[in-house]
């Protein structure tokens, strides 16, 4: 089996064998700094803070959300997306006040739709997910709704660009999150990293993830949590960010590769790739596609399904009811029963089958790419 990724940092070793040899292993230590100082100059943005890893970095978003704005009534998050960004918001937010946005078949991201961004409620927090690495436009969501306050969920989006800024670093967003895990473009095998421009949000998230201490040692004046990265994780990531150009660039070619070598599948309409918003550019993280009318694909059942569309899975779907569209639009209502069974209203979902089409690349010059899709195909 091909591997969704193999880290490559043979390359990138020098500095974490530094701090290892130095002693510093843990926050404390001089590539702390130095990462912190370089990312910070490389994508624009006036704060950083590393962190142990992705989801730490993105229940940050939350704890930030909640303190700049308590009041908030009302938050829509994404459906196709990992769980971990709903984990997150899970920590800090009760189901109820959650609402699962549109989606967009063609993006494979939430709908941005003029119209429907005008549909949202008002006092409302927006979570961006950039899904796959395709960039969403937040700058131009809040040129349509400048009241709805936008987080940045940038896991997946990292050195991708909207308006021709990094996704997560425009004054559009409160803050945003990164991920450094094993299969992202920039790893030090766990690892994270948050962002913001604004000045409280960046002076409670320091305390905050790191056990609330207060001006006077060991006095903890805030709740607050433990979400250090380590001095060698940040010796591997400084490394790599003084080398930042060349993966970047390295991942695009890739990317263009296989669009090249799949262009006459895409214009046949065999297979297709996510759309691009206008005014953004891809983060080449995951290379994926669809395949369209494939009768070798195969159909699973829906408990078989790779990744689950999130309000489909059990704990967080219990004892909750959602209404969402997928891909589609369409209505289909899910409900969580008490015991962590989720059903679906039986005549919508009649209408649906799932299928998901795994494609997977060897590349002599790349770590290895996969292509996936989790999509409710409309039966003919």
């Amino acid at each position: 089996m091909i591997n969704i990724y193999e880290p490559n940092i043979f390359n990138y070793k020098t500095s974490a064998i530094s701090a290892i040899e130095s002693e510093w292993i843990s926050n404390h230590g001089e590539f702390i700094k130095k990462s912190t100082q370089k990312i910070k100059e490389i994508i624009n943005v006036k704060y950083s803070i590393l962190m142990a890893n992705g989801t730490c970095s993105t229940h940050c978003l939350f704890l930030a959300l909640k303190f700049k704005y308590p009041n908030i009534s009302k938050i829509y998050v994404p459906n196709n997306c990992y769980v971990a960004a709903w984990n997150c918001v899970l920590m800090e937010y009760e189901k109820n006040i959650l609402e699962v946005m549109k989606m967009d078949i063609n993006t494979w991201n939430i709908c941005v739709d003029e119209e429907y961004i005008k549909e949202l409620q008002t006092n409302s927090a927006v979570l961006i997910v950039h899904n796959l690495g395709n960039i969403i436009n937040v700058s131009r969501l809040k040129r349509i709704r400048p009241d709805l306050i936008f987080i940045e969920d940038n896991c997946e989006g990292f050195t991708g660009k909207y308006e021709n800024i990094y996704s997560g670093t425009s004054e559009s967003s409160l803050c945003s999150s990164i991920s450094f895990y094993g299969n992202k473009i920039i790893t030090t095998g766990e690892g994270g990293a948050f962002f913001t421009n604004d000045d409280d949000v960046y002076n409670y998230i320091l305390k905050a993830y790191s056990q609330g201490m207060s001006s006077i040692r060991y006095l903890h004046d805030t709740h607050a949590y433990n979400y250090r990265m380590t001095n060698i994780e940040a010796g591997f990531l400084y490394d790599q960010l003084n080398d930042f150009e060349r993966i970047i660039n390295n991942k695009k070619r890739i990317f263009e590769n296989y669009k090249k070598i799949l262009k006459p599948l895409i214009e046949t309409d065999k297979v297709a790739i996510f759309k691009e918003e206008e005014h953004t550019e891809c983060a080449n993280w995951i290379f994926a596609l669809r395949l369209i009318n494939n009768k070798k694909t195969k159909t699973f059942n829906m408990k078989k399904i790779l990744f689950f569309f999130v309000v489909l899975i059990p704990m967080i779907t219990k004892s909750q009811s959602f209404t969402f569209k997928p891909l589609v639009d369409q209505n289909i209502s899910c409900y969580g029963n008490n015991d962590g069974s989720v059903q679906l209203d039986a005549e919508p979902a009649s209408n649906y089958k799932y299928t998901i089409s795994r494609l997977t690349f060897k590349d002599s010059n790349s770590s290895g790419i996969f292509g996936n899709l989790k999509h409710l195909n409309q039966k003919n």
